[in-house]
């Protein structure tokens, strides 16, 4: 049960991009979305006891494929959903389209088969996993 007040916000991202942000997390030793608070200027913690603290991080569920379609919840104050409301209305988008370009994605709404959003989304994912050290072979289906 949330407290009053806070908002819940869905981040989408596909496999790629999932991957990158819970290697990026794992790496501050934050949950995925405590990093991605902080990578749009927040606390990672809205508020976090003593034992939180001490817990490790737990590790995510991976993505099988550079497309699958995942997301990410952000638990939001009602103060930073209306700043962060604020800034992707300044730029005319969505709350979650903005969070991901704070978390370094562009704006993407959807990417349908055969289309040149979707390759240009397969290309992107594909550097994306190299980048990570990834086999981007591993993460596409074979043709055919």
């Amino acid at each position: 049960m949330r407290p009053a007040g806070r908002k819940s916000v869905t981040i989408p991202l596909n496999g790629a991009e999932y991957l990158e942000l819970d290697a990026k997390s794992s790496e501050a030793g934050l949950s995925l979305p405590a990093y991605v608070r902080t990578c749009c200027g927040l606390a990672a913690w809205i508020a976090r006891s003593s034992e939180m603290a001490l817990r490790p991080r737990q590790p995510s569920r991976r993505p099988s494929r550079a497309l699958d379609r995942m997301a990410v919840t952000l638990v939001l104050s009602g103060e930073e959903f209306a700043e962060l409301r604020s800034r992707s209305r300044e730029i005319g988008t969505t709350l979650p389209q903005y969070i991901r370009t704070r978390c370094g994605f562009e704006i993407r709404n959807t990417s349908l088969p055969n289309t040149p959003e979707r390759e240009r989304e397969e290309d992107e994912a594909w550097a994306r996993l190299q980048r990570l050290g990834l086999e981007p072979q591993a993460y596409f289906p074979a043709d055919g």
